[in-house]
């Protein structure tokens, strides 16, 4: 299904900081963005300062994103990096600036893929790209809700249940066909997906399971049939 989307659908990815604290889970999202297999991303405050704090700093809320070995002083991270953007005056600058070489946001920012992040009250910072209002990232997101033809949410409860509230059960294509969207909710608590249902989105499938293990296992199947292409 991925990869007759990656073609012919709109894939949305809505990411919780989670995919960003482990070393290979990060680098197989990256890797899925390379190849095409994230049309939008959709996210909060916190995925994308702790993927630029791994970029810069090698750690996830201060923690080796590889060793998950604490480092010191390292829970200042996330805040040192936030400032260091902020004073960039935007993630596109602070990449260049700082010389960040990897990571979801800088795979998105070097393809050109858009990704939007919705701000809370509980922020840091927040990075320049955060919409603070929320009825305005709401606004922002549902362009991208009734583009998308599958849905992959990842350990976000609330930006799950709140971008599932916005996207419809079906897509009518350019040629006229109706075809349904696909919606995945992976999540290590089933709570999650009961809520999602609850409120109304009965396309949605639930994968109760860590993001690591998903993104790892998701990434070295799409990932060789992609290099075996030579894509």
């Amino acid at each position: 299904m991925l990869r007759h989307d990656r073609i012919s659908g709109y894939i949305v990815w809505v990411l919780g900081p989670a995919v960003a604290f482990d070393k290979d889970s990060r680098d197989s999202m990256q890797g899925l963005i390379e190849s095409g297999y994230c049309h939008a991303l959709m996210a909060g405050n916190a995925l994308a300062t702790h993927d630029l704090e791994a970029a810069f700093f090698r750690t996830g809320l201060g923690q080796d994103i590889y060793s998950q070995e604490l480092q010191p002083l390292g829970h200042y991270n996330h805040l040192d990096i936030l400032n260091k953007v902020r004073g960039a005056g935007s993630i596109r600058k602070a990449i260049k600036t700082l010389k960040l070489k990897d990571g979801i946001i800088y795979a998105c920012e070097k393809h050109r893929v858009p990704y939007l992040l919705a701000g809370s009250i509980r922020d840091d910072g927040p990075l320049p790209e955060v919409i603070a209002d929320t009825y305005a990232a709401q606004d922002a997101m549902r362009q991208y809700a009734r583009k998308a033809t599958t849905v992959i949410t990842l350990a976000t409860q609330l930006h799950a249940i709140a971008f599932g509230n916005m996207t419809p059960n079906y897509r009518v294509m350019e040629d006229g066909t109706v075809r349904p969207v696909f919606y995945y909710i992976v999540d290590m608590t089933e709570f999650s997906a009961d809520k999602l249902a609850n409120r109304g989105s009965s396309q949605a499938v639930a994968i109760l399971t860590n993001v690591q293990d998903f993104m790892i296992n998701l990434w070295n199947n799409l990932g060789s049939k992609y290099r075996e292409a030579g894509a």
